[in-house]
């Protein structure tokens, strides 16, 4: 294959898409209220991972592997830490109201899941909805495991501050 076959696929493909456009957009429990704005501070999300697990079935001859059930692995969302810190409080205040610290009594999993849809657009795109987008993944069932913890230090003169979050989904799908 030649250079000009190559290019006129990628054209014919609508070009080489974008890494850097896409937005999160989080769907908390009742009993969690997100930020407005939130939508605009993550920095890296990812498009869904998923395995088969799978089964060994021995009857003659090699060892097969069959297909069993669909796995989904846990995700991880990055943010920027503005000054109010609105970002990593609300995933404090949400992982609060999944377990709460005072009592530690879990509540039950309808009461603390979530979704969050990742969505990502061509060059071309201007707004931001679910109809515009190229592709995206919708976790559902979702909430945070783990805040990272945010290291300050009298060095990080000019650094912009992040921190991320996992999270674990019962699925997802593709947008």
């Amino acid at each position: 294959m030649n250079t000009t076959d190559f290019l006129a696929k990628l054209d014919d493909q609508g070009g080489i898409a974008p890494m850097n456009r896409f937005v999160a957009m989080i769907s908390p429990p009742g009993g969690v209220t997100a930020p407005t704005g939130l939508v605009f501070f993550c920095n890296q999300a990812p498009l869904g991972a998923r395995t088969i697990a799978t089964s060994d079935l021995k009857h003659y001859g090699p060892v097969r592997k069959m297909a069993r059930e669909n796995t989904y692995t846990e995700y991880q969302l990055q943010f920027i830490i503005t000054n109010a810190w609105e970002a990593r409080n609300f995933f404090i205040r949400w992982m609060d109201y999944c377990v709460p610290t005072e009592t530690g009594n879990m509540r039950y999993f309808d009461d603390y899941k979530g979704d969050i849809s990742v969505l990502a657009f061509d060059q071309s795109n201007e707004t931001v909805s679910e109809t515009e987008a190229k592709t995206g993944t919708k976790y559902m069932d979702t909430f945070p495991i783990n805040v990272d913890a945010v290291t300050l230090g009298w060095d990080s003169n000019n650094t912009l501050g992040q921190f991320n979050v996992n999270f674990a989904c019962h699925k997802w799908t593709t947008i």
